[in-house]
C-alpha cells in the first residue's frame, strides 16, 4: 500500500498520517514504549512456558489442553508485533513510516488477538459444562467436535480481518504517537474519525466477555452448591481439577473485562481525546494476555511440581522411628524402614 496525498482547500492531507512518529522522544514514549516491550516479551515467553507445560502433563492432554493450546498461540502471535514494531517505534518516535508498516503490524496482532479472545470465551463454556455436566462433557467436547470448533475460530479471525480491507475506510494501523491502533482516514474531507467496523468489533467484544462472566458465574454457582451438598464429589480430585481449570479462566475473563472497558472508551479514535485511554487500552490487553499464560502456572500444583516451584513442600521432616517393618512418610516421599527387636 503506497502513501497517497490528497489536498483541499484548507490543508496539505498525507494517508497514513496518524502512523508517524513525533520526530522526538519524551519521557512518556520512552516509559510506554519499555513496558509494552517488557509486558510483551514476557507474555510471550510465559506462552512458550504453557505450550511446554501442556505437552509434559498429561492432565492437559483432553479437550481444555487443546482448546488453551490454541488460545496460547493466537496470544504469542499477537505479541509479536508490540515487540517487534510498536515498542522500538514508541520509544524512537520516527517520521516518515511508511503506512503499510503499521497496517501489517495491526493486521498481524488483530489476527492472532481475535482468535484468542474467542478461545477464552471457548474455553469458558467448557469448564462450564465439565463442572455443570460432567456426564455429558466427553460427547460435547469430543476430539472431533474440538478441532471443529478451532478451525472455525481461525477461519473467523481470517474472514473478520479480510472485512477489515473490503469495507471502505475501515483500516487501524499503530500510531507511536498515540500508543494504540488508530483509525486510518481515507481523506481530508471524510466526515468521521473512527472506523465504523473497528467500532462493532469493539462493543461486540464487550458483550460477548460480558456472556462469559455469566457463564463464569454460572459455574461458580455450581461449584459452591457441590461443595455443600454432595461432600464425596468436592472431595475427588477430577472436581477439584474442574475447580482449579475454571479459577484460570474466571481470573483471564475479569482481567479482560477492565481492558475492554478502556478498547470502548478510546474505540481507535484521535478524537477520543484521552491520551491515558490509548495507553491504558494497550498496555492492560498485554497485561491481560500475561496474566492468562500465568493462570495456568499459579492454579495448578502439578505446574509446580514440574517447574521447581513447589520446593518449599519436599522438605524432609525428622522421621519418626516406630519399631517392627512400617512406611513411614518422609516430606512427600515414603521410605519402608525395617527395625530389628
Amino acid at each position: 500500500m503506497t502513501q497517497e496525498m490528497f489536498s483541499n482547500a484548507t490543508e496539505e492531507f498525507h494517508y497514513g498520517s496518524e502512523l508517524q512518529g513525533r520526530g522526538h522522544m519524551t519521557r512518556l514514549d520512552t516509559f510506554v514504549g519499555l513496558s509494552i516491550l517488557l509486558l510483551a516479551s514476557g507474555a510471550v515467553m510465559v506462552g512458550f512456558l504453557n505450550l511446554y507445560v501442556i505437552k509434559k502433563l498429561s492432565i492437559f492432554h483432553n479437550s481444555f489442553g487443546v482448546l488453551w493450546v490454541s488460545r496460547t498461540i493466537g496470544e504469542i502471535g499477537a505479541n509479536l508485533p508490540n515487540i517487534f514494531y510498536a515498542g522500538p517505534v514508541t520509544i524512537f518516535q520516527p517520521k516518515d513510516i511508511d503506512p503499510t508498516v503499521g497496517i501489517v503490524a495491526w493486521t498481524v496482532a488483530f489476527f492472532f488477538g481475535f482468535e484468542s479472545c474467542i478461545m477464552v470465551q471457548s474455553v469458558s463454556v467448557n469448564r462450564m459444562i465439565a463442572v455443570c455436566s460432567p456426564l455429558n462433557y466427553d460427547y460435547i467436547f469430543s476430539r472431533r467436535v474440538t478441532g471443529i470448533l478451532i478451525t472455525i475460530t481461525w477461519c473467523a479471525a481470517a474472514l473478520v480481518i479480510v472485512l477489515y480491507y473490503v469495507i471502505p475506510c475501515s483500516l487501524l494501523g499503530y500510531s507511536p504517537q498515540y500508543h494504540e491502533y488508530l483509525f486510518i482516514k481515507c481523506s481530508a474531507d471524510y466526515g468521521r474519525d473512527y472506523s465504523l467496523f473497528a467500532t462493532i468489533g469493539n462493543r461486540g467484544c464487550f458483550a460477548m466477555c460480558s456472556c462469559a462472566l455469566i457463564m463464569d458465574v454460572t459455574t461458580l454457582s455450581k461449584i459452591i452448591q457441590i461443595k455443600f451438598t454432595n461432600k464425596a464429589v468436592a472431595r475427588e480430585s477430577t472436581f477439584r481439577r474442574n475447580v482449579r481449570f475454571f479459577a484460570q479462566t474466571a481470573f483471564q475473563n475479569i482481567t479482560m473485562m477492565g481492558t475492554l472497558v478502556f478498547q470502548v472508551l478510546a474505540n481507535n479514535s484521535k478524537e477520543s481525546g484521552r491520551e491515558e485511554y490509548f495507553i491504558l487500552a494497550y498496555d492492560t490487553l498485554i497485561l491481560t494476555q500475561l496474566n492468562n499464560g500465568l493462570a495456568l502456572v499459579l492454579f495448578n500444583p502439578e505446574v509446580h511440581e514440574l517447574l521447581g516451584l513447589n520446593f518449599w513442600r519436599l522438605r524432609k521432616k525428622t522421621p519418626t522411628v516406630i519399631p517392627h517393618s512400617t512406611t513411614v512418610a518422609v516430606g512427600s516421599f515414603a521410605n519402608v524402614i525395617k527395625l530389628d527387636n
